[in-house]
């Protein structure tokens, strides 16, 4: 299957120099440290172990706004506006990576519960608030048994049929990143450089 990350330039120069490239703790890993945690021990369930104890989810796209294909590089946010970067188009079996929906990331990101249905979350804040607590302003909970149910409907992430009215994308805009260990050089189809906008 082709994929798509987006990397900078000394990302690449890493790839070409160890022939592999192997995502260590960034900027985006030090501000969500707990997300990246759980994502990392999700992949070691679902494809198995990280090559090297330092590795960190490696991201790339697998569907951009609903369309399988590239990231549109004249948009923003791929990198820091005015950097410099590199598509990097990659094969990868579909084994070797775990498929999420990027929208929904963001619950992980934000430590969120992931409603099943708006009812569902409105019903899930409520038990929290007669407890006393509330997921917006304490993270993470100091209940482990609403902890744990924070960090299962998370889960949801990756279901590619979950349609929640409110809370999930349309199928037709959705954006699905893939998380993976390492990129091999072999793999590599091509690489197109840009300045991020």
């Amino acid at each position: 299957m082709i994929l798509w990350t987006v990397q900078t330039p000394d990302a690449v120069a890493a790839l070409h120099r160890n022939g592999r490239l192997v995502a260590t703790s960034g900027e985006y890993e030090r501000h969500f440290r707990s997300a990246y945690r759980w994502m990392g021990a999700q992949m070691h369930r679902r494809i198995g172990a990280a090559p090297q104890s330092s590795a960190r989810p490696l991201w790339a796209w697998h569907t951009w706004q609903g369309q399988r294909g590239r990231p549109d590089l004249r948009r923003s946010g791929h990198l820091p506006r005015g950097s410099r970067g590199a598509r990097v188009e990659f094969a990868a079996d579909p084994r070797t990576f775990l498929l999420s929906d990027f929208s929904l990331w963001h619950y992980v990101l934000n430590y969120w519960y992931l409603p099943s249905s708006l009812s569902d979350g409105k019903a899930f804040e409520a038990t929290l608030k007669a407890a006393g607590l509330d997921f917006f302003k304490t993270k993470p909970l100091p209940n482990a048994s609403f902890h744990r149910i924070i960090e299962a409907s998370w889960e949801r992430i990756f279901d590619p049929t979950l349609t929640v009215r409110g809370i999930t994308d349309p199928r037709t805009k959705r954006t699905v990143q893939a998380a993976l260990w390492s990129l091999p050089l072999e793999a590599v189809r091509q690489i197109t450089w840009f300045t991020a906008k």
